[in-house]
């Protein structure tokens, strides 16, 4: 009864009856875990979150077999700073229940920002999982952290020692059987560019020595496995690694080799047709359509042919609001359709929607108008959606919305469309649109969201007015500009490629990122940080991108009154 009573208080919020309880059930039952994981999540949920950590050992003290406890003292344990221990606790969990889908989002947060300093390959298997089973995190958020992690390890030690050695076909087949033993590795490059510039060094050599060796190469099992691999990354990171002229040469050779062997009514080899995948997109060829040889790699056929197909029809049919006239956005629309932005596979879908009281208090908002808290369905507006992140993480957080999303490209529109469909999403309607004819909607909306989007028009205040004309009366908006300080280091890349008068084709920008490569310049290693160094149109949009505006906070806070 004591037990039904302490739910009861919790689950209406009386936190205080709840602690008094939860207290008085570990005095009475001191070796009993309910009253102790009780207590600590009380503690924690009233944000005294060092006083909740001895319950919180405690209940897993005295129940081990207990997967809540021991995701409960992660959670802690993370809060407090102690990631690894709270990844061990995450750990513990899913081994005691492999299918805990709330832990898997607890530890993609606690992955955010750490560094390992110590291997422990017992780890590899839940975040193999984390990356690729659920939407419980955006790989790209954890790559550099699993790549510390793996770094730690031998195995990976002697992979990077092999990359001098990965000059012919004989180094590259051992560098293969050692990536063999490394699941979480290829995992990884399946799903998000490496954030890493020497595992990158080691994969641009075993793809130069792959393709040069062509004719030679065994089709094992291992081989293919890797090609496949390599193919879906490259097709990934929209090929941003260096080739030689020899390489696109030999590229085009195997272009024709290719085109002619599908005329004869022939199959190429496996081995041929992903050693180009790895440099170039195979849906772009005319004789894509009779490439049988990939159905044996369901997942390399549907990523690199039938998903982008997909895409061009979604594109075909996709709403359009009003033409673009602004000389800057079509600019900006031409950009993104060559390069819809980002190119992405996972991301974090919130396990339960909110209802957006909850959201503003568990957001500590300081509101003008408590009304938006009366809200049970919010209309949403999404203004730059790109390829479909932003819209679905904001339509799964918010219970019963409705979410309208815009950008200017059919590209990235099309992108997120196939994905919205592909996670079983209805209530995002995608919509072609520049945000100086938002208005033309007739519309008004409860929520307003526009991140990476006006700092990239000719003048971000008027974008900005037509948004506020389109929320409600004590609505809620959420900008995202670009800051002054932050981007120095940008700016003055920027004024090199002005300077030197470097193009934005995929074959300029590949150059120009190779001399950044090889620079020893501070501006230049500062950049090779972010992981949008990694990906072209990253790259395209972080440096190269036609438009940029920049804010300080007094010009934000000139903007806002």
């Amino acid at each position: 009864d004591q037990i039904n009573q302490l739910l009861e208080h919790y689950q209406a919020g009386r936190l205080e009856e709840a602690e008094a309880l939860a207290t008085s059930l570990t005095q009475q039952f001191p070796k009993h875990p309910v009253g102790w994981k009780a207590l600590g999540v009380v503690l924690k949920q009233t944000g005294r979150i060092t006083e909740s950590l001895a319950p919180m050992q405690s209940a897993v003290t005295l129940s081990p077999q207990d997967a809540e406890a021991h995701s409960n003292l992660g959670v802690v344990l993370k809060d407090l700073g102690s990631v690894e221990k709270a990844i061990s606790s995450f750990a513990c969990a899913i081994n005691l229940k492999a299918d805990f889908d709330a832990v898997y989002f607890n530890l993609g947060f606690a992955l955010k920002g750490q560094r390992f300093n110590k291997g422990d390959r017992n780890l590899y298997p839940m975040l193999i999982n984390l990356i690729t089973k659920g939407n419980y995190v955006r790989p790209a958020t954890v790559a550099k952290p699993i790549l510390s992690l793996l770094r730690l390890d031998n195995l990976s030690e002697e992979l990077l020692l092999s990359t001098p050695i990965c000059n012919d076909i004989k180094g590259v087949d051992r560098a293969i059987v050692i990536l063999g033993q490394l699941p979480l590795l290829q995992q990884l490059m399946r799903v998000c560019p490496l954030p890493d510039p020497d595992f990158e060094a080691l994969f641009v050599s075993m793809r130069r020595v792959l393709l040069e060796s062509l004719g030679d190469i065994k089709a094992s099992s291992e081989t293919i496995d890797f090609l496949s691999t390599l193919s879906l990354h490259c097709f990934t990171n929209e090929f941003v690694y260096p080739e030689t002229d020899e390489e696109t040469k030999s590229v085009c050779d195997l272009e024709t080799a290719i085109s002619e062997c599908l005329a004869r009514a022939s199959q190429p080899t496996i081995t041929e047709v992903l050693c180009l995948a790895a440099y170039r997109p195979l849906h772009q060829y005319d004789w894509s359509e009779k490439l049988q040889v990939l159905q044996q790699l369901p997942e390399v056929q549907t990523r690199l042919l039938e998903e982008p197909r997909a895409e061009r029809e979604i594109g075909l049919n996709m709403p359009v609001l009003a033409g673009i006239e602004d000389s800057v956005s079509r600019k900006v629309r031409e950009q993104y359709e060559s390069n819809p932005y980002p190119r992405w596979v996972k991301l974090r879908i919130a396990p339960k929607a909110k209802l957006l009281s909850k959201f503003c208090e568990e957001a500590k908002l300081s509101l003008h108008s408590e009304a938006i808290r009366s809200v049970l369905s919010p209309s949403v507006l999404i203004a730059g959606c790109g390829t479909g992140q932003h819209s679905i993480e904001t339509a799964s957080r918010f219970a019963n919305c409705q979410v309208t999303a815009v950008d200017l490209s059919r590209a990235s529109l099309a992108y997120a469309q196939r994905k919205t469909s592909e996670l079983g999403i209805s209530n995002i309607k995608y919509l072609q649109a520049d945000i100086l004819h938002l208005g033309e909607l007739g519309l008004q909306f409860d929520i307003v969201e526009s991140s990476g989007v006006l700092h990239h028009m000719d003048d971000p205040m008027a974008g900005w007015r037509v948004l506020v004309d389109l929320l409600k009366t004590g609505g809620l908006m959420k900008i995202g500009l670009y800051s002054e300080s932050a981007r120095r280091h940008i700016v003055r890349i920027r004024e090199e490629i002005a300077a030197e008068g470097v193009g934005a084709s995929g074959d300029e920008i590949r150059q120009f990122r190779e001399y950044l490569t090889e620079s020893h310049h501070e501006h230049h290693r500062l950049l090779r940080r972010f992981n949008d160094f990694y990906s072209l149109s990253m790259l395209r949009d972080l440096i190269f991108h036609v438009r940029e505006h920049r804010f300080t906070a007094l010009q934000i806070q000139r903007c806002l009154e």
